[in-house]
Parts: structure tokens; sequence; C-alpha cells
């Protein structure tokens, strides 16, 4: 398959999986996968460069979306968009603001798999929507009626009649010794560098959606961090030295 890279565990399951199912795929049927991150996405991109019996759509709703499904047809059928819709999620009082991880954790509690959810994205005015796959859309405006305290109402509408809020992140600035995976997630998440060492070596920690176990693995402008339950953080820029040498970064910030 030519990956050069380490695989884990589960990405190997995944792939044996994908696999299967386009060796399945005959000019009948056609199949959408569950939501991917980027890094399945890179995986599956390898599969489908060599394979010349199907065609395919890739989306998640929305041009920038995170996480995305892959919807794969016969190369004899006509090609189609993915299935995906938006769940609009509006609070009824208005109180608090509707936080990304208390969306998450309110879908999830309906039974769903976080695979079966895209993107949580937040809307020029009121409220968030949810991408998720056609089959799935009813089920989750129906059911999901609070958010932590909060009451909610949903409807399920088509993502190009979306108008989403750029999502802005917040501006970190800091100094760090060098541009090992350690320090610098230690300046983004506010934790301290042993403490951050610990959790990289727990397998929590992902680069540009790849997971690392290194701490001294060396970053450079452009990487996607990310630390489980706690968000991400782009590595905007590196903005010189100190006369001690230390480097001054840009960062931003992702719940």
């Amino acid at each position: 398959m030519g990956v050069e890279f380490l695989l884990s565990e589960g990405e190997k399951q995944w792939l044996r999986q994908f696999e299967r199912r386009l060796d399945q795929l005959d000019g009948r049927v056609s199949f959408t996968t569950s939501f991917l991150d980027p890094r399945l996405l890179e995986l599956a991109g390898i599969v489908l460069k060599n394979n010349h019996a199907c065609s395919y759509t890739i989306g998640g709703g929305y041009p920038e979306a995170e996480r995305n499904v892959i919807h794969l047809f016969p190369v004899s059928r006509p090609g189609a968009a993915p299935p995906v819709k938006a769940v609009l999620v509006q609070g009824i009082k208005g109180e608090t603001a509707l936080g990304h991880r208390d969306i998450l954790g309110a879908v999830l509690g309906l039974g769903l798999r976080r695979d079966q959810i895209g993107d949580i994205v937040h809307l020029e005015k009121d409220g968030v929507a949810i991408m998720v796959l056609e089959t799935k859309a009813d089920y989750i405006a129906t059911n999901l009626v609070r958010v932590g305290r909060q009451d909610v109402t949903c409807s399920v509408i088509d993502p190009g009649d979306l108008s989403l809020a750029e999502e802005s992140g917040k501006e970190i600035k800091g100094t760090v010794a060098s541009l090992r995976a350690d320090a610098v997630l230690s300046l983004g998440f506010g934790l301290s560098r042993s403490r951050m060492t610990m959790l990289i070596k727990g397998g929590l920690v992902r680069v540009n959606w790849r997971p690392v176990s290194s701490p001294s693995l060396q970053l450079k402008e452009g990487d996607h961090l990310s630390l489980k339950g706690k968000g991400r953080v782009l590595l905007e820029k590196v903005e010189g030295e100190t006369r001690r040498g230390r480097l001054h970064l840009s960062l931003k910030r992702y719940s």
C-alpha cells in the first residue's frame, strides 16, 4: 500500500475494514463511510489511488470541514454528493452559549458513536449546526431536547443553507526553549511540561491528526496539535528569538 509512516492498531483495523468494503463493491451498490478525521481520510486516499473499480466523492457539509465522509460507487454509476445533513441546534431561552463539548456529549448520550457525527460549527447568528449523515439527522433532531441544563430545539436543514461563523480561536503568545512537542503543547494548553510529557506518552496527543508518542518531536509552522478532551492548537508562526535563544511563538487554540 506504500504507507511509510507508523500505523496504530486502530488505524490498521480501520484500513482492513475499508478494504473489505471496497472488495464487496459491485455494479449495483454504493456505500458511504462514517465521518473520518484528516488522518483516516489520508489513509483512505492512499488505498483509493490504486483502485480503479470505483469512483467517490468526499464531503463534510461545507468546504472547510475537518471531518468528512467518502461516498463510494461503481464507475458505471453516476456520481452523487455525500449524503450529509445539518441538524440546527438552538437554545430556547438563550441563557448560555452552547459549547462544542456540551453539544457532542449530548448527542453521544443519544446512543450515537463519535464517527457518526461530523463537525460541530457555530453560526453567524444564534445556534450551532451538527453535521451528520442523512440517515441519523431526523433521529437527532427529534431526540436532542436538552444540552446540559439548557432546553434546545432542533431542525434538519441542508448544510448549504447555513450561515457559518468564522472559527476565530484564542490567540496565545509566549516563548519556548525549542519546537519540541512537549514545549509547544505546554504553552498552548497551559499545562506543565512534565504533565504534557506524560499525556503525550499516554497516547492522548495527535500532530496533524497522526498519533504521536515522542515528547521530543520537532514541530514547524502550520502544524495542528490536538489533546484529547482539551481541544486543538495551531502553531501559526515562529516570530524570532529572545536574547537568550528562546523562540517567540504565536498559537491559536480552539476548543
